[in-house]
């Protein structure tokens, strides 16, 4: 059932009737994939076992993002954006919905979250609709996920949010772009962007650490993030300016301690660098932290880098690729055109992709992994 229709406009499909029975989908892995979908009945999220099976949908008002879950496994929550007026918590074991959480007035969810290392907070990367600032709204989670604080970003656009391995810190990937609520398309900033990786206290909001592109490469916007076992960042970067300018994409930071340190952007040879067409979609590490993973939907193009040498070793030609989680081995991801790809042994060799279930759904955004 894959088509040819557009990830950005009729970006799935899914019927009843696709579905395992359920004494089957019982006996699968236990790990899930979650991720959101569209079609023109509506949106939603479905989770996926290892072996590309649907276990359960959600039903969405508005198109989903990205997710974000508590490490105990008993509730994810599901962002959408664009517009970013709810965010769902549900239980990822059974896709039962919990709680919807409204933005806030004059706010808006910008896709992404994070829960606090104890689960008692979740925090979600937010715009002000008239200023276009960001902030981080602030959710008590056991008093119903009601609004209890707001944190500035100090940036605009601010997008993923994660937090640190020190359980600590967050740190926010703030995309520099002023967008307004009442002109919700246009970007209103970009010879003046002001982008920054943000690092942030988790107990109140305190800025630790702010990082900046070069001046010269100020319109690069900053989107999402990878941490990989040595607590680097891995940041992911969408760049605004004339596409045949030559900029890099990829870049690590060595954390909030690191408060001197600049971006190390990686290296990339051209053909991998151009191939990108400017346009990061997501990232994530591998189940060992060793390996980072970027994926280019405009570019159909997945690359891989050895975390320790900093070098890329493998790239894989993929039609709208986007989401993007650790495997088994490796990586698994997902494309707009309704497929899935285990990819276990990058750079072992040219097959390395395999595709799996095909055409339940067409994928939209980012893939998250969770082991419940």
């Amino acid at each position: 059932m894959a088509t040819d229709l557009s990830r950005r406009s009729a970006l799935g499909l899914l019927g009843a009737g696709l579905l395992l029975p359920w004494s089957v989908r019982a006996r699968a892995s236990s790990k899930l994939y979650l991720n959101a979908y569209g079609d023109p009945a509506g949106y939603g999220i479905a989770a996926f076992d290892a072996a590309g099976d649907i276990r359960y949908r959600l039903p969405l008002k508005r198109r989903g993002h990205s997710f974000t879950y508590k490490a105990d496994g008993t509730a994810a929550v599901a962002f959408t954006r664009r517009p970013g007026d709810q965010a769902l918590v549900f239980d990822p074991r059974s896709g039962e919905l919990k709680h919807r959480i409204p933005a806030a007035e004059d706010r808006s969810f910008c896709g992404h979250g994070a829960y606090s290392a104890d689960g008692r907070l979740l925090f979600a990367t937010e715009a002000i609709g008239s200023t276009g600032d960001g902030v981080l709204g602030v959710y008590a989670v056991e008093d119903g996920y009601r609004r209890v604080a707001e944190w500035p970003t100090h940036g605009l656009d601010p997008h993923e949010v994660k937090l640190m391995p020190d359980g600590r810190h967050l740190v926010v990937a703030n995309g520099g772009i002023l967008i307004l609520a009442d002109m919700p398309r246009l970007k209103l900033n970009i010879p003046d962007m002001d982008p920054s990786l943000v690092y942030l206290d988790s107990r109140d909001g305190r800025v630790v650490t702010e990082i900046r592109p070069p001046q010269e490469l100020r319109q690069l916007s900053i989107r999402h993030l990878a941490i990989d076992r040595r607590g680097r960042v891995a940041v992911a970067m969408q760049y605004e300016g004339p596409e045949t300018d030559p900029v890099p994409l990829v870049a690590l930071h060595d954390g909030p301690e690191a408060r001197t340190a600049p971006l190390r952007f990686l290296e990339l040879p051209e053909t991998a660098r151009a191939g990108l067409r400017q346009y990061c979609g997501s990232a994530a590490m591998d189940r060992t932290g060793q390996r980072l993973a970027v994926t280019s939907p405009r570019g159909n193009l997945a690359l891989v880098w050895d975390m320790d040498s900093e070098t890329l070793i493998a790239q894989s030609q993929i039609e709208d690729v986007c989401g993007v989680a650790p495997g088994e081995a490796g990586f698994l991801l997902s494309n707009g055109r309704g497929r899935i790809y285990r990819w276990d042994q990058p750079g072992a060799g040219a097959r390395t992709v395999e595709a799996m279930a095909g055409g339940q759904v067409q994928w939209d955004n980012h893939m998250v992994f969770l082991q419940i």
